[in-house]
């Protein structure tokens, strides 16, 4: 009898679940813009190997870090050099205000007001609408990024992502880049690009852009 039972078991098929369709390289990338459109708040840090990030009147920087705040509030702080002395400048971005420290006197000062490059959290410019122009998308294999499960892509990506992190406007070339986009809730915790943003840039710079403290309560204002 236990004979029978056994063969009449193995005749009957297994109850397996249907397997989820794996997620494409446009989905995460649609996923990752939808995320961002939510975001009112995140904290950053741009830092270039192969040469130095212009940041507009001769200064150039190696670390860019900060906060943004949606739609167009922005401050942070940009290490680098002025001459062949290293600097550490403040920065303050209120609509279409801008401010700096001055690199001697470390006291604020006004730029003459233009308009000021959108920023990351933009809803008409910023990294949710640029994600969605990202071209030749490849998806690779999930890795870990600061404790978080991510998907991995390579893509081409407008310089924009990060024009307005640099003070720079109208750059319109597309850099070859790697994104991570955590599985979770499909925000993006780390972005690399290889190439120029601006027209003084060495050729093969490359950008590591880091984004945490997503939704966090910051308050940015002007500093004079």
């Amino acid at each position: 009898m236990l004979a029978v039972v056994l063969v009449a078991a193995a005749g009957i098929p297994a109850c397996q679940p249907a397997k989820a369709p794996e997620i494409t390289a446009d989905d995460v990338v649609k996923k990752a813009s939808d995320a961002l459109k939510t975001v009112t708040a995140v904290h950053f840090k741009l830092a270039s190997t192969d040469g130095n990030m212009s940041i507009g009147s001769g200064l150039f920087a190696n670390t860019i870090e900060g906060d943004v705040v949606k739609p167009d509030r922005l401050k942070g702080t940009a290490k680098g050099t002025f001459g062949k002395v290293t600097v550490e400048i403040g920065f303050v971005v209120v609509g279409t205000r801008q401010y700096i420290t001055n690199p001697l006197t470390k006291t604020w000062q006004a730029l003459p007001e233009a308009g000021a490059a959108p920023n990351l959290l933009d809803p008409d410019h910023g990294a949710a609408v640029l994600l969605t122009k990202a071209q030749n998308l490849k998806k690779l294999a999930n890795e870990t990024i600061a404790g978080i499960e991510c998907y991995h892509l390579t893509a081409d990506i407008p310089a924009g992502l990060v024009a307005g992190l640099v003070g720079a406007n109208g750059s319109t070339n597309a850099l070859a880049s790697d994104l991570w986009i955590a599985l979770s809730d499909g925000l993006p915790r780390q972005i690399h690009l290889v190439g120029t943003v601006t027209a003084d840039e060495p050729p093969k710079i490359q950008r590591t852009l880091e984004l945490s403290s997503f939704n966090e309560s910051i308050a940015i204002d002007a500093p004079i």
